[in-house]
């Protein structure tokens, strides 16, 4: 089984509000995006990392992929308009051998090995599979004008994170049949919800409540605090 690992670092991180791409920004003694980039790198199930950046962030990424000296990098790739056109963009850098697909936040340093060995192992049974972790808190559906519409029962929802694992063919399907529609696929953020649409369904396995996406300066807070960073 031959797997490439896809890691998205494409986007603008409007919402950090740094003078840096979030990916880029400092966590201990490395960027963000490379702390995911090593544990992919050391995991022996991951064949071949693809990188997928912001056109404007590409020369800086080139700098860090070398100094980084990963064993497993294959290549660098322009991120698109969308986040689903971004991954699209590293799916054609995938080898043709390759038998599945791991896709990964860049802003996601806290992946590890056993998420990774789950969402595979998953895939492997089920086709596609995802992290997630069941949500803490009360969550209502809010409708027009700020009103509660409905309270949703915490025992059914999940907090999905990434890694998320695909047979490659499976994802491939998935975003040529997304891409055909236009428009209509444009709100789904994340691989999974494209596969869903197919009728798939998508297996859950554990992530962790560490494995963070950062987005804003609160979200940095904690992932230094959690680095043991004052």
């Amino acid at each position: 089984m031959k797997v490439a690992a896809i890691v998205a670092a494409a986007g603008k991180g409007e919402r950090l509000k740094s003078k840096v791409q979030t990916p880029f920004v400092a966590l201990g003694k490395d960027p963000i995006l490379l702390h995911a980039l090593r544990v992919l790198d050391n995991s022996n199930l991951v064949g071949e990392i693809i990188v997928v950046a912001h056109q404007a962030d590409l020369p800086k990424a080139r700098l860090l992929l070398k100094k980084a000296k990963l064993k497993k990098f294959k290549e660098l790739v322009a991120g698109g308009k969308r986040r689903m056109d971004s991954v699209k963009n590293g799916l054609s850098a995938v080898s043709e051998d390759v038998d599945y697909v791991i896709i990964h936040d860049g802003c996601r340093p806290f992946i590890d090995n056993k998420m990774i060995s789950s969402a595979l192992g998953a895939a492997e049974i089920f086709g596609a599979a995802i992290t997630g972790m069941p949500v803490k808190p009360t969550i209502k559906e809010v409708e027009k004008g700020n009103f509660v519409a409905a309270t949703l029962k915490r025992e059914t929802l999940v907090d999905v994170q990434t890694p998320q694992a695909f047979r490659k063919d499976l994802l491939l399907r998935a975003y040529d049949k997304a891409l055909s529609e236009g428009a209509e696929t444009a709100d789904a953020t994340d691989d999974s919800a494209l596969v869903e649409r197919m009728g798939i369904k998508v297996k859950v396995v554990d992530g962790s409540y560490r494995n963070i996406k950062i987005t804003t300066q609160e979200d940095l807070r904690y992932a230094k605090m959690l680095m043991g960073e004052k």
